[in-house]
């Protein structure tokens, strides 16, 4: 089975949604913009390549090797066209980092934890191939983030409507009892397509979560400079051994 994935730029070159020509082969995806300059300011000379709709885009070099920060967007269609147009301009391995909410009571806020999968809970990667598809880590790219200081590693649920899937929604905490109890460890929503989009169309890609809070203990621990430098550390050092 081939995909066809098209090619959309603008008059000046730039990509359709991106709004930028070029990419380092390594990325790091951020889901807020507003944070991707916190990120970036964590490389050796950042500089702005871009800022258009959801996509914010800075460069700089990690420890020698030139590494590209980005905002995804919420949500798995913005993923979609993120990896799509990123796979377009010749990136090669990217690694998803966010904050995240744990639904497993032994998972502790303010530990890192990697997606070895994701539970396939939107719409937006039906419309590219069918649910029986699964949705995983590229498995060097995940060995690489245990072997930098990512202690474990669990299923994610990503869901278009993640605020369903809370303690204060209606029916919320049913519905996190349920994922809890088939194995899932943390609730996001990009996670299922970056994984799709990634692996069909020949790219590496890992998913990484602070773990912000825990839905079935209530605690919770401060997303810092600190957790976001511990965060991107892991990710960045990933990218650049893999």
């Amino acid at each position: 089975m081939s995909f066809g994935s098209q090619k959309l730029v603008h008059t000046d070159g730039t990509m359709h949604h991106l709004g930028i020509d070029a990419v380092t082969p390594r990325v790091i995806l951020v889901p807020d913009p507003q944070e991707v300059p916190l990120y970036a300011a964590l490389l050796e000379g950042p500089v702005q390549q871009g800022c258009y709709r959801e996509y914010a885009t800075w460069r700089g070099i990690w420890r020698g090797e030139p590494l590209t920060v980005m905002s995804c967007g919420f949500g798995c269609m913005p993923m979609a066209i993120a990896v799509e147009e990123l796979h377009h301009l010749g990136a090669e391995s990217l690694i998803k980092i966010a904050a995240c909410p744990a639904i497993q009571p032994e998972l502790e806020p303010g530990t890192l934890l990697a997606a070895s999968g994701a539970v396939r809970g939107e719409g937006a990667t039906r419309e590219y191939i069918d649910p029986s598809y699964p949705a995983v880590a590229d498995m060097p790219l995940l060995g690489a983030l245990l072997s930098c200081g990512v202690p474990d590693a669990g299923l994610f649920r990503s869901h278009d409507c993640t605020s369903l899937e809370t303690p204060w929604a209606p029916g919320g905490p049913a519905r996190i009892t349920r994922w809890a109890e088939l194995g899932v460890s943390a609730l996001d929503g990009e996670t299922s397509a970056l994984f799709v989009l990634a692996s069909i169309l020949g790219m590496h890609a890992a998913s990484l979560a602070y773990l912000a809070e825990n839905y079935a203990t209530g605690a919770a621990a401060p997303m810092d400079a600190q957790a976001r430098g511990r965060l991107f550390t892991a990710a960045a050092e990933a990218l650049r051994c893999c």
